[in-house]
């Protein structure tokens, strides 16, 4: 192989002089922090526009869980690409991975170009309301009914195009998108990782992956503020709504961030091929030892080696002798099941996984489900309250990686003490996970819903008469009595002055007439959207605890990512990263997802009906929500705990910071030639002529 494609910046040929000083390890770990960052902006856009995706393809949660598992089926099939990427030109094999990342976000704008906003979003626009009052049609729009609306238009299911709400090829194309993502997201952890660790000091190794780490934790933060721009603008742009974002049936242009992501992905691709197989080596020197010391010597200065060598005086009585360069062996599928039973069989990296695993399983409802957590628990629009809660949590988090990465690196300590304070941290999680469950709010009652015997009719005295059965979901409330209604017909409504009030209700409380001198068009009537109770304490309460916790998991990761480095031959680090993605992917990045959103669609009461098949869940059981949610989370999270613990034991005497280092005491002298390598032997003057 080209010594310029090993050691040189570059790209097809190209390695122009003035590219070679950026061929160093801040600049590598700039490009791959902020490629982390943006990596990170995809998946918590993913998160935040889930809620608007459900809406819009009519997806059950439970789907949903299962769609995005596509990411981690990937990570587990690609366990091969880290093996072969490993032991071959990382950067490369790492920008292909970007590429694909890029890609995947392309497929997910796929479905909007051809089936766009949908007739619902369509019809909740002044230009659909207009053109129907220009076609002098008396017919309603059938997501605004009222009583008796005998022209209000019937669902035609027999000529629906099936595929264009709630079909299979928006699902599939949102799965294969998923899919494609996670090939990327493994190639960027089993490979970008390594290759920083394997061109820096062991004793910085803590420092640096805490850089990297915060700066990828700043991508959910920005991910939140470009999901809430994109969702409060319309899902057509060009269009105006007759409705706002707090109105459920709001549709933002969820869409719009992908190509923007898309975009900043293929330009990190670019930048991240550049770098060289391996980052060139500055001139340095270590204390010496009586140890055996090795010093690479580039090939065209060798005659030259006893200038070089008294140029350094501590190392003017240093013997060497010639050895052999070795070059790295082809890969191939005999040597890959070789190291995989290897890695697979060491304890402590099997210990330390299972550890990830029910943790992640005891966090991941907090990341892929927190916009829909929040909407129901603390009834904030799509998005809203995410761009609240998630940058404060998130900026803790990054307070705690470089916190942890500064300390661990400038104290280094022992492994017993430092993979303690993990089982500290999952101890804390699961405390407050079990105090979310009493955090609550108000309860806002919903007409025709019995919470206590778990009863729904719909259909009452006030307003059996009102053809309501066809009506969609379009709640409004009656604010004197604090009651949603699923939609102005289910109110008994046979008036409206505009689009966004409706008077002359059957179904309010006519008994608060009397207190306002029977002024029946404030007593009787209804303002669209749902009601909404004050959740502000408990909303508060929900961040501090967040940000606590965010802020303690943050300081665990580094021990955790420095035990599955150093418990392993240094030749199978990459493997052992992928190893790692596939244990986590396959016990809880995909089952985690698809049994919350089960856990998430038993607590539904209300679904949109279509054509006999149920889609995405208007109306949820509050409390039954919270108490499932939080429970089932807190018992993983005490699972991974114990685990914890006995990685802390298992892990007491492991070299964490390359203290006993076979690289220990080396000094690299190198220019722009090949390398060759000596080991002490006598003295040089009896070695070099």
């Amino acid at each position: 192989m080209s010594e310029k494609k090993i050691k040189y910046c570059g790209l097809f040929g190209y390695y122009p002089k003035w590219l070679q000083k950026y061929a160093n390890s801040k600049i590598f770990i700039i490009v791959y922090g902020f490629l982390g960052l943006v990596q990170a902006m995809a998946f918590i856009y993913m998160t935040v526009t889930l809620t608007t995706l459900e809406k819009r393809f009519k997806i059950p949660s439970q789907t949903t869980g299962l769609i995005l598992s596509g990411n981690e089926i990937s990570q587990i099939l690609s366990l091969i690409l880290i093996y072969y990427g490993g032991v071959g030109h990382r950067p490369k094999w790492l920008a292909v991975g970007v590429g694909l990342s890029s890609l995947s976000c392309f497929i997910l704008v796929i479905p909007h170009l051809i089936y766009g906003p949908g007739e619902a979003a369509l019809a909740l626009t002044q230009e659909y309301l207009a053109k129907n009052i220009k076609m002098n049609t008396t017919q309603k729009s059938d997501f605004l009914p009222i009583c008796n609306d005998k022209n209000s238009i019937k669902e035609i299911c027999a000529n629906d195009d099936w595929s264009d709400d709630d079909g299979i090829v928006p699902r599939f194309l949102i799965f294969f998108s998923q899919f494609v993502l996670g090939i990327g997201t493994t190639l960027y952890f089993g490979l970008g990782q390594t290759y920083l660790d394997d061109n820096s000091k062991k004793s910085n190794t803590p420092m640096l992956l805490g850089v990297t780490f915060a700066l990828r934790t700043f991508g959910p933060a920005v991910g939140f503020i470009l999901a809430y721009f994109c969702m409060k603008i319309y899902i057509v742009p060009d269009l105006h709504p007759i409705i706002n974002e707090k109105d459920p049936r709001w549709l933002g242009a969820w869409w719009l961030g992908w190509i923007f992501l898309g975009l900043l992905l293929a330009i990190f691709s670019l930048l991240i091929a550049l770098f060289p197989r391996e980052l060139p080596k500055k001139l340095h020197k270590i204390s010496n030892d009586k140890n055996m010391t090795e010093v690479e010597v580039p090939l065209n200065i060798e005659n030259n080696l006893q200038k070089n060598l008294n140029d350094i005086d501590e190392l003017n009585n240093l013997s060497i002798e010639k050895i052999d360069s070795q070059q790295d062996d082809e890969p191939n599928i005999k040597d890959f099941f070789t190291t995989l039973i290897r890695v697979c069989s060491n304890k402590i990296l099997l210990c330390n996984n299972l550890s990830a695993v029910f943790g992640i399983l005891g966090v991941i409802p907090y990341m892929t489900f927190i916009a829909k957590y929040l909407e129901v628990q603390f009834e904030t629009s799509a998005g809203g309250g995410t761009v609240i809660t998630g940058p404060i949590s998130l900026i803790s988090m990054v307070l705690g990686f470089f916190f942890s990465g500064w300390f661990i690196s400038k104290f280094n300590p022992r492994p017993s003490r430092l993979l303690s304070w993990n089982v500290f941290g999952g101890t804390l999680w699961a405390v407050v996970q079990i105090i979310l469950i009493f955090n609550t709010c108000e309860i806002i009652e919903h007409h025709g819903i019995d919470r206590q015997n778990l009863i729904i009719n719909l259909t009452d005295t006030c307003n059996v008469n009102c053809n309501c059965d066809d009506s969609k979901y379009s709640p409004v409330c009656h604010q004197a009595t604090k009651t949603t209604f699923m939609s102005p017909c289910h109110a008994g409504c046979k008036n409206s002055n505009d689009t966004k009030s409706y008077y002359n209700c059957s179904c309010v409380d006519l008994s608060l007439k009397k207190n306002y001198n029977n002024d029946t068009v404030i007593n009787d009537s209804v303002t669209v959207g749902p009601c909404k109770g004050d959740c502000t304490n408990a909303y508060i309460i929900f961040m501090i605890l967040i940000m606590i916790c965010n802020f303690i998991s943050a300081t665990e990761r580094i021990g955790n990512v420095l035990v599955n480095y150093r418990c392993v031959d240094k030749k199978d680090k990459s493997i052992s990263q992928g190893v790692t993605l596939m244990i986590v992917s396959l016990f809880a990045l995909i089952p985690g997802p698809i049994l919350y959103g089960a856990i998430i669609d038993k607590s539904c009461l209300l679904w949109e009906n279509s054509c006999g098949e149920n889609g995405n869940c208007w109306h949820y059981d509050k409390e039954k929500f919270r108490l499932l949610f939080n429970t089932t989370a807190s018992f993983f999270t005490f699972i991974g705990v114990l685990f914890d613990v006995g990685v802390c034991y298992l892990a007491r005497n492991v070299d964490l910071y390359g203290k006993n280092d076979d690289d220990k005491g080396i000094i690299f002298i190198q220019d722009e030639a090949n390398i060759v390598k000596y080991k002490k032997t006598k003295k040089v003057s009896d070695n070099i002529t």
